[in-house]
């Protein structure tokens, strides 16, 4: 009940011009209802729902930063000069696979199509563009290759253990610290 109240409240204030973003939530009417899933499986699902987040910044986070150093060095071509063929071989496949799909096409941005370890394989092999960047070679693989293990319980939707929940947090720290 006290939730029902909080949304009244919530749209009338949207509704006199005050934008909270609450308005631009889905609506239970918009999506499935959750309340079809067990109890329990939604509660790990919201429990999980804020280290996606985390996950999500953190892996754009490390594209950006991919592609600002590659751009500055080599230009708008930098994914033909500074990427492997193979990885632009597979970023092509998955590219294709998307415009033979009803999917939407999430972006015409190469890089969007790697995966994690295309991303450490990339830094890797223009340590030059990351090296005043990133104080240590070492120090970016092991950090980055821990999240993309934690990457893969986060996205095979299982849960964290609190031991990896407190290797991620570490792990952003580690992130963080290791940038000059």
């Amino acid at each position: 009940m006290q939730n029902l109240l909080l949304e009244s409240d919530l749209a009338k204030l949207e509704g006199s011009g005050i934008d909270l973003g609450h308005a631009k939530t889905l609506k239970k009417d918009e999506v499935v209802d959750i309340e079809l899933f067990d109890r329990d499986i939604r509660q790990q699902a919201k429990k999980m729902a804020d280290f996606y987040v985390l996950y999500y910044c953190l892996e754009n986070t490390v594209r950006r930063l991919i592609s600002v150093s590659l751009t500055e060095k080599h230009g708008a071509g930098w994914w033909q000069i500074a990427v492997s063929e193979a990885i632009r071989t597979a970023v092509a496949d998955k590219q294709h696979k998307e415009k033979d799909s009803v999917l939407s096409i999430r972006s015409e941005d190469p890089l969007s199509y790697t995966n994690f370890g295309e991303l450490i394989v990339i830094m890797e092999a223009n340590w030059d563009c990351f090296s005043d960047i990133i104080r240590s070679r070492k120090a970016m693989q092991q950090t980055l290759s821990q999240f993309n293990l934690i990457r893969n319980v986060i996205a095979h939707s299982a849960e964290l253990s609190e031991t990896d929940v407190k290797r991620l947090k570490l792990l952003i720290q580690d992130w963080l610290t290791i940038q000059t």
